[in-house]
């Protein structure tokens, strides 16, 4: 799949692309296809340059807020359909929705509204 990162080469910050493997839904997680933006202070905010055991991140990517197509789901979420519209958060220390796909917690997902 692919996903921006912040490139390790230094300061400033950097966004590249990258391909990586696509991740397989975790147990109870749902998956949106997704898309997001990037502020950019975000490239620089402590989350996303350190993980909470205040450990520097190598090759992070970024983007908090997603909304996207869900495709798939683990045991113990059933309350989105495949296909059904989608958005959410997900944790600030955790990688971000720069990515054609991710596995979020279902607590961090929510049936997009009407237009």
């Amino acid at each position: 799949m692919k996903i921006m990162r912040l490139s390790d080469s230094g300061s400033p910050p950097v966004l590249v692309e990258e391909d990586i493997p696509r991740r397989n839904p975790g147990e109870g997680t749902a998956c949106p296809d997704q898309c997001g933006g990037v502020t950019p202070t975000e490239l620089v905010w402590y989350p996303t340059t350190h993980n909470k055991m205040d450990e520097k991140r190598t090759a992070p990517y970024q983007e908090h807020e997603f909304s996207g197509h869900h495709y798939g789901s683990r045991r113990g979420d059933r309350r989105f359909e495949i296909g059904q519209e989608v958005y959410g958060m997900n944790d600030w220390f955790a990688d971000g929705a720069m990515a054609s796909t991710a596995s979020r917690k279902p607590s961090s997902v929510a049936h997009k509204p009407p237009h």
